[in-house]
């Protein structure tokens, strides 16, 4: 009878082991990393898979969209702020009927981090994004999606944010 129980618990144990790493392996799978292309004005190819191992701030904005653009330069003073190896900062224009401003854009806030144009892929990407308000994604350094921002957010409320994952000034 005690071997018996000693079998019945050893059986359970395997059980409640199989159960949890099955339970896992369903969990690491929902959270899937994404990743899509785009391209600078000046046809420069970038991906996002190409930062990982950083975190990511991919804002997406529209050239009619005020805040949009004043959040531009705090997205600036931010790379600049923060730590460029533990930190990535994407900006990327939606409205590529505009693509012609992006340049001047560009070169009237004196953009110094990585700004591109919209592909087919971006928007399947972040397919919930606002289309008249700046909107932010934080990705994870695994290239998950682990936060969405819709309004401006001053510098401030930007480091807030951030230093809880990187290293800023």
């Amino acid at each position: 009878m005690i071997k018996r129980n000693k079998k019945i618990k050893k059986v359970i144990g395997i059980g409640i082991i199989l159960f949890f790493l099955v339970v896992g392996s369903v969990r690491s799978a929902s959270a899937s990393s994404i990743d899509f292309t785009f391209y600078t004005p000046q046809g420069k190819r970038y991906s996002l898979s190409q930062f990982r191992g950083k975190y990511v701030l991919v804002n997406l904005f529209a050239s009619y969209c005020d805040y949009c653009t004043v959040e531009l330069g705090i997205f600036n003073k931010i790379a600049q702020t923060c730590n460029s190896r533990e930190l990535k900062i994407i900006a990327i224009m939606i409205d590529n009927e505009n693509s012609f401003l992006l340049p001047k854009i560009v070169s009237a806030r004196k953009l110094s981090y990585i700004i591109g144009l919209s592909t087919s892929e971006v928007f399947k990407a972040f397919s919930d994004f606002n289309r008249i308000t700046p909107t932010t994604y934080f990705i994870n350094k695994k290239g998950e999606k682990i936060q969405k921002f819709i309004g401006y957010k001053t510098y401030e409320e930007w480091l807030q944010i951030l230093k809880k994952y990187v290293k800023c000034n």
